[in-house]
C-alpha cells in the first residue's frame, strides 16, 4: 500500500519566492537571489565605482568625489546592484566603514539621515575624530622631537592619542582645541566641530549622540553654543554633508549608496524648494569631499529633479531586462551550490519561453524560476519527469501575474472615466457579434465616433493572441474609425506585444497600479483628439463645461453618499461600542497577559501585528458573530446568515484564519529565536525560519482573498460605499501586509540585533 508519506521528500528550491536582495549584513556567501549576474548595467556602475576607487589624489592634495544615478522600475535589480557596489567598495577599502548602504525606507530626509548616523554608529563616528586627534598629537610629537617610536605606535594605532597624551603628559586642553579647530574647518559647521570633538571627552557621549540623532540639544551642549536640532529636511541634508567631509577627508574615500529614493523624491510628493536647494548642496558637499554617491530609485525620481539638481549628477546607469542569456546564466549558477552548474530541469526553449514572459525583469524571472521549479519536482514526485515545460511557465504566470480580478478592474477602470468627466457606456456591443463586445465605449460630444476599451486577462501564447485578436477585428469592422485602447490585467510575452503593436498603433497598456491612472487618462485623451469632428473653440468651451458639470455631479453624488453613511453609523455606533466594550471586557479576563519576554523588538512587532490586524480587519468574523450572539435583530441575524451562504466568503475566510495562524506560528518562532540569537548558528536557523514560511505562505495565495476585497467590512456594511472606497485600500492593506514578509522580518531583527 502506497501513500504519500512514502514520497520522497522535495529538493531544495534554489530560487527565492519573493526575489527579495538581501540588504543585511553584505556577507560573503551569497543566497539565490544574489546570485551575481554581470549585465551591462553592472559593468557599467562597476566602472563608474573602480574609477572613482583608483583615482589618484591631484597634485593639490585633493580627490574628486562623484554621484552616480542607478534607474530602472521596480524588479529591475536596483538594489541587487546598489548592494553589490558597497560589497565592490568594502573589498578595496581598507576600512569597511567606508561604504555603507542606505534603503530610504521612510518618505523624509529626516528619518533617512537618523538611519545614516545609526549606521555609522557612535563608535564609527568617534573612530574617525580620533583619526584627526591622532593626526594632530602626531604633529606635536614631532615638533617636540619625540622619539619615533612613539609615532610609529600612534600611526598604526596600536596606541590611542587619548593613550600618549596621557603616557607624556601633553597638554590635552590645548590638542583639543586643534581637534575643534580642525574639525570646524574640515565640516564647514561650527556646531558639529563642537559637538565631534565633545565625544572625545568622557561623559560627553550621551548627549552627543542624542543630539546627532536629531534630538534637542540638552544643557551641556546648549552652554558651548549647540542650540539648534537636526530635525528638518534641510538640516539633515546638511549634517550628511558634514559627515561625508568628515568622513572623506584625509585622502579616504567614502561610498554611500542611498536606495529607494523615489520614496522622497517623486511627481506625487515634491520637495519644498529650501530642500530640493539643500539636496542640490548635498551633492556639491560630496564631490568637494572626495566622496561617491550612488542614488537608486523608480526612473521619476530623477525627472522631477530641477535641471541644476540634475547636472550634478554626471553619471546615470538605467537597469534593462535581463537577456535570454543572462536567465540562462542565472539558473545554472543559482543551482551550483545544490546539484552542480547546470541548466535541468529547464530547457533552452523554456528559458527563452520564461524571459519573455517575464520580459527580462529580474523579480519576476526569479519568481517564476522559483514556481516552476518546484512544479517540475512534484511532478518527479508523482512519477513524472523533471522538466519545466511552457505549459508550466504559463500556468505559473497566470498564478503569479495576475493583479486584480476582473471585476477590480473593471471598478478602477469606471471610476477614473467617472472622476475625469467622460461619457461612456459599460459592456456595450458594437456590431452583432459577441466578439465585438467592448467593455467600456468612451464617446466625446465634439467628435465622431468613440474609444473601445477591451479588458483581457494576461497574454502569454498564441491562443491568448488569437482570442485577442478575433475582438480587436469584430470591434474594427464594427465601429471602423473607432479608436481601441487594449487594457492587459497580467503579463505580456514580448512575442505577443510585437505582434499587437500594428493592429492597435502601440502596445496594449499593463495594469500596473503606481502608474495606471495617469498612462489610462493620457491614452483616452490622446483618443479623442484623434477622432473626427469639428475643431471650432466654442464647441471646445462647451464639451469642457459639460465635463466639468459631469465631474462635479459625482463629486456631488459621492458626498450624498457619504452624508448618508454618516447618518447610518451614527445611529448604530453606541451599539456598536457597548459591544466593543463587552468584547474587550471578555478578552481582558479571559486572555492570560503576553510575557514581557515574549515580545518582539518595536519593527519586528510591528510587522507581525500589521500582517494579523489586516488579515483580522478583512473578515471581522468575530465581530460578526458576537453581533449575532448579542440579542441581534433580525436584521443582523439575516446579514450574517447571507454571508454565510456565499460559499466565496467562506472559503476565503478559512483561507484568513490558515493565514493568521501561519503568521503567530512564525512570530512565535522568531520569538523563541531570540532566546538563543547568540548561538554560533543562529543566523542559520533564523534563515531556516524564514524559508519554512515562504514554503508555507506559497500555498497560501493572496489572490484567493479576492472575494473578501469586494465585500464591504461588516462593522460598515450598511452600504455599498465603503466598498466603493475601501476596496483598493483594503487589499493594499493586506497585499502590503503579507507580501515579502520573511525577508521584512529578516531586515527588521538583523537591525534589532
Amino acid at each position: 500500500m502506497s501513500g504519500s508519506s512514502e514520497l520522497p521528500p522535495p529538493r531544495k528550491n534554489p530560487f527565492s519566492p519573493m526575489a527579495v536582495a538581501r540588504i543585511t549584513e553584505f556577507d560573503a556567501t551569497p543566497d539565490a537571489i544574489d546570485v551575481a549576474i554581470t549585465t551591462d548595467a553592472t559593468r557599467q556602475a562597476l566602472a563608474h565605482l573602480t574609477s572613482y576607487l583608483d583615482e589618484r589624489p591631484a597634485r593639490g592634495g585633493d580627490r574628486t568625489g562623484t554621484v552616480v544615478a542607478v534607474l530602472g522600475d521596480y524588479g529591475t535589480g536596483k538594489t541587487h546592484l546598489a548592494v553589490r557596489l558597497v560589497r565592490h567598495a568594502r573589498q578595496v577599502l581598507a576600512d569597511p566603514t567606508h561604504a555603507l548602504y542606505l534603503d530610504a525606507t521612510a518618505d523624509s530626509f529626516v528619518e533617512l539621515y537618523r538611519r545614516f548616523m545609526r549606521k555609522l554608529g557612535r563608535e564609527g563616528v568617534r573612530a574617525q575624530v580620533s583619526e584627526y586627534y591622532a593626526d594632530i598629537v602626531a604633529d606635536s610629537l614631532q615638533s617636540s622631537g619625540l622619539t619615533s617610536d612613539m609615532l610609529d605606535w600612534l600611526g598604526s594605532r596600536q596606541l590611542e592619542p587619548q593613550e600618549v597624551v596621557e603616557r607624556l603628559g601633553l597638554m590635552e586642553s590645548a590638542l583639543l582645541r586643534k581637534v575643534q579647530d580642525t574639525l570646524r574647518e574640515v565640516t564647514d559647521n561650527k556646531d558639529f566641530g563642537t559637538a565631534l570633538t565633545l565625544l572625545l571627552r568622557p561623559g560627553f557621549e550621551h548627549s552627543v549622540w542624542s543630539w546627532l540623532l536629531g534630538g534637542p540639544p540638552d544643557q551641556v551642549l546648549v552652554e558651548r553654543g549647540i542650540t539648534t536640532p537636526v530635525d528638518d529636511e534641510v538640516a539633515a541634508l546638511e549634517a550628511m554633508g558634514v559627515f561625508a567631509l568628515l568622513f572623506g577627508g584625509r585622502q579616504r574615500r567614502f561610498v554611500l549608496a542611498v536606495d529607494e529614493l523615489d520614496k522622497i523624491f517623486s511627481a506625487d510628493s515634491r520637495p519644498q524648494k529650501r530642500t530640493m536647494a539643500a539636496f542640490q548642496t548635498l551633492l556639491q558637499v560630496f564631490a568637494k569631499a572626495g566622496a561617491c554617491l550612488v542614488l537608486c530609485g523608480l526612473p521619476d525620481f530623477k525627472s522631477v529633479l530641477p535641471p541644476a539638481v540634475r547636472q550634478r549628477i554626471p553619471c546615470t546607469v538605467v537597469m534593462t531586462g535581463l537577456s535570454q542569456a543572462e536567465v540562462r546564466e542565472f539558473v545554472e549558477l543559482a543551482q551550483e551550490p545544490l546539484s552542480g552548474r547546470q541548466l535541468a530541469p529547464f530547457t533552452a526553449h523554456s528559458i527563452r519561453y520564461l524571459r519573455d514572459i517575464a520580459r527580462g525583469n529580474a523579480r519576476n524571472v526569479i519568481r517564476l524560476c522559483h514556481r516552476v521549479f518546484r512544479a517540475a519536482d512534484d511532478a518527479e514526485r508523482a512519477g513524472g519527469e523533471f522538466l519545466v515545460t511552457e505549459d508550466a511557465v504559463r500556468q505559473a504566470a497566470r498564478e503569479l501575474f495576475g493583479s486584480l480580478s476582473a471585476d477590480d478592474v473593471e471598478g478602477v477602470v469606471r471610476r477614473l472615466l467617472d472622476a475625469n468627466g467622460f461619457d461612456y457606456l459599460h459592456r456595450r456591443l458594437l456590431g452583432v457579434g459577441e466578439e465585438s463586445l467592448a467593455d467600456f465605449w468612451v464617446t466625446f460630444p465634439d467628435r465622431t465616433g468613440g474609444c473601445a476599451v477591451l479588458l483581457t486577462r494576461s497574454l502569454l501564447d498564441n491562443a491568448d493572441l488569437d482570442a485577442v485578436m478575433r475582438r480587436i477585428t469584430a470591434v474594427r469592422e464594427a465601429a471602423p474609425d473607432a479608436e481601441l485602447v487594449l487594457l492587459v490585467n497580467g503579463v505580456v510575452a514580448d512575442v505577443v506585444a510585437m505582434q499587437l503593436r500594428e493592429p492597435l498603433g502601440r502596445e496594449p497598456l499593463v495594469y500596473v497600479d503606481r502608474t495606471f491612472a495617469d498612462d489610462f487618462k493620457a491614452l483616452i485623451g490622446a483618443a479623442g483628439k484623434r477622432l473626427g469632428g469639428e475643431d471650432d473653440p466654442l464647441t471646445a468651451l462647451r464639451v469642457q463645461m459639460e465635463r466639468l458639470t459631469r465631474q462635479q455631479s459625482s463629486i456631488y453624488g459621492f458626498i450624498e453618499q457619504l452624508a448618508e453613511h454618516v447618518d447610518g453609523v451614527r445611529t448604530s455606533s453606541d451599539r456598536q461600542l457597548g459591544a466593543i466594550q463587552r468584547q474587550l471586557g471578555a478578552l481582558a479576563g479571559d486572555a492570560p497577559p503576553r510575557a514581557a519576554g515574549d515580545r518582539l523588538p518595536g519593527e519586528v512587532e510591528r510587522l507581525f501585528r500589521d500582517a494579523v490586524d489586516a488579515l483580522e480587519d478583512l473578515t471581522q468574523v468575530d465581530a460578526m458573530f458576537a453581533e449575532a450572539f448579542d440579542r441581534a435583530p433580525t436584521a443582523t441575524q439575516e446579514a450574517v446568515h447571507r454571508r454565510l451562504r456565499m460559499p466565496e466568503f467562506t472559503r476565503a475566510a478559512a483561507q484568513v484564519l490558515v493565514m493568521q495562524r501561519a503568521v503567530q506560528a512564525f512570530r512565535a518562532a522568531v520569538s523563541q529565536w531570540y532566546r538563543s540569537a547568540g548561538d554560533p548558528d543562529a543566523e542559520d536557523r533564523l534563515e531556516a525560519l524564514c524559508l519554512i514560511y515562504d514554503d508555507i505562505a506559497e500555498f497560501l495565495p493572496l489572490f484567493t482573498l479576492e472575494p473578501l476585497f469586494s465585500l464591504p467590512p461588516w462593522s460598515a456594511r450598511a452600504g455599498n460605499l465603503v466598498t466603493e472606497v475601501n476596496q483598493g485600500a483594503r487589499r493594499t492593506r493586506v497585499h502590503h501586509a503579507l507580501r515579502n514578509l520573511s525577508p521584512r522580518v529578516r531586515r527588521a531583527v538583523d537591525r534589532s540585533t
